[in-house]
Formats: structure tokens, sequence, C-alpha cells
């Protein structure tokens, strides 16, 4: 009996396999970023797009490109976002982080997210429905998505906007930090 509970238990080759699928794709998934608002000229080059916006964005060491390309129908009046691919998942993780710096350039409304799959992208939908629900009705706190949580806390003045002071600014966020089921 003992032999035959054990037995039930062990994975059959072909869920190995797909398990095995499974995690490579994930690794992939993870050195992949989309770039959406990337404008698309005439004659254009994507990887040299990408380049130029790397340039912005990752000022100090800009990441390698492996692969770039664009992804979707053709629709007139959008853009179609490009999928760029880069060697490691720390230098994806690293053009995420730095997305930021393309606020206040040519390239505003230009945004960097994880290459994400269907289910995620469904999860996330469903998360930013939430977001805008809270903004609207509590739009003195500040709303953000973290973790695959809808998270609220109280609003602070920026850095830039506060006398300064001797003392450093407080930036332990825990005790004004709530999370919403």
């Amino acid at each position: 009996d003992v032999v035959k509970a054990r037995c039930e238990d062990k994975m059959t080759t072909s869920q190995v396999k797909g398990a095995v699928k499974s995690a490579v794709k994930n690794d992939d998934r993870r050195k992949m970023v989309m770039v959406f608002g990337l404008e698309k000229s005439a004659n254009e080059v994507v990887r040299e797009k990408v380049n130029d916006m790397l340039k912005i964005s990752c000022s100090m060491v800009q990441p390698i490109v492996s692969d770039c390309h664009r992804v979707g129908g053709v629709k007139t009046g959008s853009v179609r976002p490009v999928k760029v691919k880069f060697h490691s998942s720390e230098a994806a993780t690293s053009v995420l982080r730095n997305g930021k710096n393309l606020r206040g350039t040519r390239l505003i409304r230009v945004f960097i997210s994880p290459d994400r799959t269907r289910e995620e992208r469904e999860e996330r939908k469903e998360l930013v429905v939430q977001l805008r629900e809270k903004i609207t009705t509590d739009p003195h706190q500040y709303h953000f998505i973290s973790n695959g949580k809808v998270c609220s806390r109280k609003r602070t003045p920026s850095p830039r906007m506060q006398p300064s002071s001797s003392q450093p600014p407080n930036t332990s966020e825990s005790s004004n930090l709530q999370t919403t089921p």
C-alpha cells in the first residue's frame, strides 16, 4: 500500500516536460519588457528607436538588447507596442526601474512594463479597475498597485515642497500603508 501511494504521487513524463517548458517560458519572459507609445516613423528601425529610448532612461549603463520587434496587428491611428528582449533578467529589471526617467523628456508618452502572460494581463486589468474606483472614492489618499493588491497610504507633500530641515524625511511608509484584500 505504501508503494502504491508513493507511485501515485509521481509525475508523469509529460507533466515533467510541461513543468520544464513553463519554467523556461517564465525565465524568458523575465528577460523581456513591453514598450508602449513608441511612435512609428516611415522608415523606422525598431532597434535604433529602442536604443535611443534606453540611452535616455538608463543613462549610466545601457543594457544590451538581444531582440526587439513590434507586436499586434496593424491598426490605423494606433501605435503597436514593442517587445524588447535582453540578455538577462537583471537588464530587464533595470530598464523597468529606470522607466521613470522618461518623464519630462520627449518620450513622455512612452511607458515600459513587464512582459505578462494573458492571465497576468487580465489580473492586472481587474486591479486597475479597483485602483480607479479607490481613486474616485477616496481622492485624499495615494493609491497604487503592489504585489497583486491595491494599496493606499496618506498623501505626503513632495520633498521639493517641504521646507528644508536638519532631519531627513521619514522614509518608513509601513505606518501609512494599507492594503485592500
